[in-house]
């Protein structure tokens, strides 16, 4: 093995650099349109990959490099979609693709600052917008980024509260304190033509999956400040000097309306597998993983100033991170390792973590074949070297810490015990499957189009993978690496309801014929929802709710989208007859 691992070290970094700039040049270019699920460049980028597992010499994941899932790709806006202040319709407002339908009368309206608390426990930074706040069933207007903007020296600055600035968290803690409704105004600092601002657009690609409790939207400054006597300008600026919060209970009144349908459409994850050497080691599986999509031309998690639609290429976010698992796929089939690896490059990440919980939620179909998953590695926003490798999530199994202590490389390399941030090892945490999280951290090309592949540093790239790769050979030959029980893995569930939450009774037929749209069911299960509806054999159930029903794909989305206890409209077809009900789903039967 020594031998072997010499044999490794002596193949030209030069080559390794090479192959990963040129991934990175390739899926960051604008031919790829910023690769974002549902749309050609992310398809161009998926067959790229599997090229590039294929030529790595991995195994597909039972028989296909693709894991399909489903998504929403376009939200329509159906029914009213309005906002009034005090009585007063507001011209410059939009929904946000990942609102809950809904109509929200009277409502008081509170300033929240940018909507952002820090966990008590946290010993670096003290910071909490809803502190003292009542904001149960109200209204909160919140601000997008976070108190680093406009103050170089703020800790927000520190890439591990770059997640505090996502769309997906600022959603998820207004629910948490209780609101009923959120409005988000960008912030005026990371507006160069400030007081100058283009109206909120709906976009209809957004909306992913992710299922929000809230009712949510957009609104200009200039709107807001007009009807509250705010000056968010202003206000900005003093949380910038001071980095407290400064937050408001207004005498407004508000009715919010949204109302949105949503159409699905398929994607993929992109998986390869190599088995592991050691009879039984081979039974524990190691998955590295990183995403592979990005934003496309923008959209709302963007940082673009005044949100110019603009391709964000996405080289470091995260092509840089997909680079790195090829070229350690191609390191570990060399070194014959005694464990299986799983090479995952997930798909709708930015959208809520989307393939990365799918992926996590449909291993037991392949546990038998391939083994238990024992740890995770996530890379995500790895090629911006600049003053450290952090590396997360080391307390999350006993047998981390020690092995990347005993590491050596040029890099400064800082572990890290919690594994903060909203990327895909979140999902493997919250299955409390080990996991490490590599990054360099955050940058002011982050959610930019300004993410470009010219200032990608291949040469710390490469040392970097050196440095996991050379962890990776002694985590393969240590013994009972597991969860670490006292590891406290926090809320990055990012809003979304994750397993099979719903149960409908429609027992599917499986090999059904490709020209069917729709599921055909068997049966109905007794006792069931689709039971208490009328649905028998051979009815082909088309609509759950907000959802087309096409594929068996869409009809495992809805149960994990809904909830127990939702009522919503089933549509089936009973030869040339639609026939619809309202029913209340129930609580999934795999609990």
């Amino acid at each position: 093995m020594h031998k072997l691992f010499i044999l490794i070290s002596l193949i030209s970094i030069n080559t390794y650099a090479s192959n990963m700039k040129n991934i990175v040049d390739y899926l960051a270019s604008d031919k790829l349109e910023g690769r974002k699920p549902g749309q050609n460049g992310n398809v161009l980028a998926t067959n790229f990959l599997i090229q590039e597992l294929r030529k790595a010499g991995l195994e597909p994941l039972d028989k296909a490099y693709t894991q399909d899932f489903t998504i929403f790709t376009e939200m329509i806006k159906s029914g009213n979609n309005t906002l009034e202040i005090n009585g007063k319709k507001i011209t410059a407002f939009e929904p946000i693709s990942y609102s809950l339908s809904g109509d929200l009368k009277n409502k008081e309206l509170v300033f929240a600052g940018f909507g952002i608390s820090i966990p008590s426990n946290d010993t670096k930074l003290k910071y909490d917008d809803y502190k003292g706040l009542d904001v149960k069933d109200k209204v909160v207007v919140v601000l997008t980024g976070d108190p680093g903007i406009g103050n170089a020296n703020s800790l927000f600055r520190d890439p591990d509260y770059i997640n505090y600035r996502s769309l997906f968290y600022k959603l998820k803690n207004a629910i948490t304190h209780g609101a009923a409704g959120i409005i988000l105004i960008a912030d005026p600092l990371s507006n160069e033509d400030y007081p100058n601002e283009v109206a909120p657009t709906f976009l209809a690609s957004e909306g992913g999956g992710n299922r929000f409790s809230i009712v949510a939207g957009r609104l200009t400054n200039r709107e807001f400040n007009k009807v509250s006597g705010l000056d968010t300008l202003a206000l900005q600026k003093k949380i910038a000097q001071t980095q407290a919060p400064i937050s408001i209970t207004l005498t407004n009144k508000v009715n919010l309306s949204v109302n949105l349908k949503k159409k699905t459409g398929r994607v993929s994850n992109i998986v390869g597998i190599i088995k592991g050497s050691d009879t039984e080691l081979s039974k524990e599986v190691v998955v590295l993983g990183g995403h592979m999509d990005h934003l496309g031309w923008g959209g709302d998690s963007s940082m673009e100033p005044s949100h110019v639609h603009a391709i964000h290429n996405g080289a470091d976010d995260n092509a840089s991170g997909t680079a790195m698992v090829i070229e350690l796929a191609k390191r570990i089939k060399l070194a014959k390792l005694k464990r299986t690896y799983a090479f995952v490059l997930f798909n709708a990440e930015e959208m809520g973590l989307l393939g990365s919980a799918h992926f996590v939620d449909m291993w037991a179909r392949y546990e038998e074949t391939y083994g238990k998953m024992i740890s995770m590695l996530n890379f995500d926003m790895v090629g911006r070297y600049s003053t450290e490798v952090s590396v997360m999530g080391t307390d999350s199994s006993l047998a981390f810490a020690p092995l990347l202590i005993e590491n050596k490389t040029a890099l400064n390399i800082v572990p890290k015990k919690q594994a903060i941030g909203s990327s895909d090892h979140a999902s493997f945490l919250n299955k409390k499957i080990p996991s490490l999280f590599f990054t360099t951290g955050a940058h002011e090309d982050y959610h930019r189009s300004s993410d470009t592949s010219d200032k990608i540093n291949i040469k710390a790239m490469e040392e970097t993978a050196n440095y996991a790769f050379h962890f990776i050979t002694k985590l393969d030959n240590t013994r009972g690496v597991s969860f670490n029980p006292n590891f406290s893995t926090g809320d990055n569930s990012n809003g979304r309801n994750r397993g099979y939450g719903a149960h409908l009774g429609c027992v599917p037929q499986f090999g059904q014929s490709e020209d069917i749209i729709g599921v055909v069911c068997v049966r109905a299960s007794e006792g069931s929802p689709a039971q208490s509806a009328g649905i028998i054999a051979d009815d082909i159930l088309v609509q759950i709710g907000d959802i087309e029903i096409n594929s068996i794909y869409d009809l495992a989305f809805a149960l994990k989208y809904y909830r127990a206890g939702d009522k919503v409209e089933l549509g089936w077809k009973r030869g040339n007859t639609l026939m619809k009900q309202i029913v209340t789903l129930a609580k999934s039967r795999r609990h």
